[in-house]
């Protein structure tokens, strides 16, 4: 008699656990971080043409750079991103996090001296500092990784036809050109739910032309952050974190 009322009230006991409603999984939030290049007030487009203070005939083929410990005090939302104009557009990540948490964000541009001497191929395979994500931003020459590059051509001979006769190519690393910005009162936009995202912009004719100097390409047009190169090296390094903005 005992064992069959034990087995009657567990099967109440199983019915009921049974019958008890999941709970409701839980929806993480999303946030995106879009870089949007411009050349004054116009939206930059690559190999199309524009035209600098000297007067010269310009276009960007390549605008590429790395963005490490993107955080708000100690909560980091990304370790490191790789911006790459040609290949996603202004995309710059996407991470888990809220947006009450990141109102104001920090970020190196660059790639911080712990992360900048390590093996490129011990990373993670889904990494940006990966060998097989960071490409030819790795110098193989140098350890380390290109921080910033930018690439393109320029007409610098006054004729009714475009010869754009010389390239140009800024290529910024090394520890002693890591920047950084500091975004604050950031104001998140809702793409759908939990998905949200805030828009950075990259001025690329600041960039040939800021506040504290001018870079004029008929002259000054390489650069590798080599030896002997640490004046242009500064100024491009200078003039591409004067050009990221809110």
């Amino acid at each position: 008699m005992r064992f069959l009322l034990f087995i009657f009230i567990s099967f109440l006991i199983f019915s009921c656990e049974k019958d008890k409603p999941l709970p409701a999984a839980v929806e993480l939030d999303y946030l995106t971080v879009n870089l949007q290049p411009f050349y004054g007030v116009d939206s930059l487009y690559l190999d199309s043409s524009y035209i600098t203070s000297e007067g010269y005939k310009v276009k960007f083929t390549d605008i590429r750079c790395f963005f490490t410990n993107i955080k708000n005090g100690d909560s980091t939302l990304n370790q490191a991103s790789l911006y790459d104009f040609r290949e996603t557009g202004r995309f710059l990540f996407r991470s888990q996090g809220n947006p009450i948490d990141y109102s104001s964000l920090s970020t190196l541009v660059g790639v911080d001296s712990s992360l900048n001497h390590s093996d490129p191929s011990a990373f993670p395979n889904e990494s940006v500092l990966n060998i097989s994500n960071a490409g030819t931003m790795h110098w193989g020459w140098n350890p380390g990784y290109i921080f910033i590059s930018v690439e393109g051509k320029v007409d610098t001979i006054s004729s009714a036809s475009s010869t754009f006769d010389k390239n140009f190519t800024f290529h910024v690393g090394t520890d002693s050109y890591l920047g950084s910005k500091i975004f604050s009162s950031i104001n998140w936009q809702t793409l759908e739910d939990h998905e949200y995202y805030f828009d950075l912009k990259l001025n690329m004719q600041t960039f040939l032309n800021s506040s504290n100097y001018q870079i004029d390409l008929s002259n000054e047009f390489i650069t590798h952050s080599a030896s002997g190169q640490e004046t242009l090296t500064n100024k491009a390094f200078s003039n591409f974190i004067e050009s990221i903005s809110q």
